[in-house]
């Protein structure tokens, strides 16, 4: 059978941009649509990770869950993580109902951008958390045979096989920030005093989702391995297809809280947000089907790990964000340089792709 080309599995990411390139300019005009340029290229380049990491999980789902991957996933990510739940953050922070809140938005995005800023310090919490977790899972894999940075990583896999060294060395950076880091955490352009346990809880939130979603995870993988029977093992198939697409979408989410926060500082018009990253948002799902379809992950034998310690490093500066301002270049370079040299070292490795794109 034909491969299909480069070009077609982008398809959907051309159609999505010309509508919503259409409906800025009709929406605000050309600067609109200037804006909804930038944020779709700041959604990219943080979430150039997020499409490898999400590669390496879509490459084992069955086709079907990549289908309604691509499609009730773009859905999620535009509507719900890029314009709901910045609403839902105004509704919860404040005792404004879900419409009024909605409404502020809209007619109001000064004040709706201040309740956001009061937020930030709550949403990196939880956000660099999980992301750490997902780190320190590829790192203390005692599994893991291949290593890119080799001494840290086969250090770290020959210390995972004595126990379970991430929840040590979280409970341990929990602990460090409950008595050392200080009070005052970023709002805005301004430092606040605040509860340490509005730090703390958050991050607590963060390690359980990562570790209820890895333990839905292993049951359905438990169940598959018990089941023998046709019937049986479709059942469990389309369980096990929900749970990765749960745990997707929660990857998806905790790297979209750096890039809703960061487009603040660009605009605060919440249609103008919701596009812009919605354009971004789909290049990075075109961007994943391709890298599972024509098996570019396996090809490039260091990509996957090029990604994990970007999200490390993202990781790290979203906790750090809790406390300080970082330039959004040294951000990007934390998205991208990683993965660059990741890829120019695979391809080193292994050159034989480049003679013989087949084998």
């Amino acid at each position: 059978m034909k491969q299909k080309s480069i070009i077609s599995y982008f398809y959907g990411f051309f159609a999505v941009w010309l509508v919503a390139s259409v409906l800025l300019f009709l929406y605000g005009g050309f600067f609109a649509l200037y804006q909804g340029t930038i944020l779709s290229v700041l959604e990219l380049s943080l979430s150039f990770d997020n499409a490898i990491v999400n590669a390496t999980i879509l490459a084992t789902m069955a086709l079907v869950w990549r289908r309604r991957f691509l499609l009730w996933g773009m859905i999620i990510a535009v509507f719900g993580v890029r314009f709901v739940f910045p609403i839902l953050i105004v509704y919860f922070s404040t005792s404004m109902g879900f419409i009024d809140s909605f409404e502020l938005a809209i007619k109001n995005p000064d004040e709706y951008e201040r309740i956001i800023e009061s937020s930030h310090h709550i949403i990196m919490s939880f956000g660099g958390m999980f992301l750490l977790m997902l780190f320190l899972k590829f790192i203390f894999d005692e599994n893991k045979d291949t290593h890119w940075v080799k001494y840290i990583e086969h250090f770290a896999t020959k210390l995972s096989k004595v126990g379970d060294i991430k929840a040590l060395f979280i409970m341990f950076l929990i602990l460090a920030i409950t008595y050392i880091a200080p009070n005052e955490v970023v709002m805005g352009d301004e430092m606040v005093i605040v509860n340490k346990l509005e730090i703390i809880v958050p991050m607590i939130i963060g390690v359980i989702s990562f570790y209820l979603l890895e333990l839905l995870k292993g049951a359905i993988e438990l169940k598959n391995e018990e089941k023998e029977q046709n019937s049986d093992l479709k059942v469990t198939e389309l369980s096990g297809g929900f749970i990765s697409f749960l745990y997707l979408e929660m990857i998806d989410m905790s790297f979209s809280l750096d890039g809703v926060l960061g487009a603040f500082a660009i605009t605060q018009n919440i249609v103008i947000i919701m596009l812009g990253l919605g354009i971004g948002a789909m290049a990075v799902r075109s961007l994943t089907i391709y890298m599972v379809e024509r098996e570019v992950v396996s090809k490039y034998i260091y990509l996957e790990h090029g990604a994990m310690w970007s999200i490390g490093l993202l990781s790290l500066s979203m906790l750090v964000q809790i406390f300080h301002h970082l330039p959004p270049m040294l951000i990007t370079t934390f998205a991208i340089v990683p993965i660059a040299l990741a890829f120019i070292h695979s391809i080193y490795k292994n050159k034989n792709f480049i003679t013989d794109p087949d084998n």
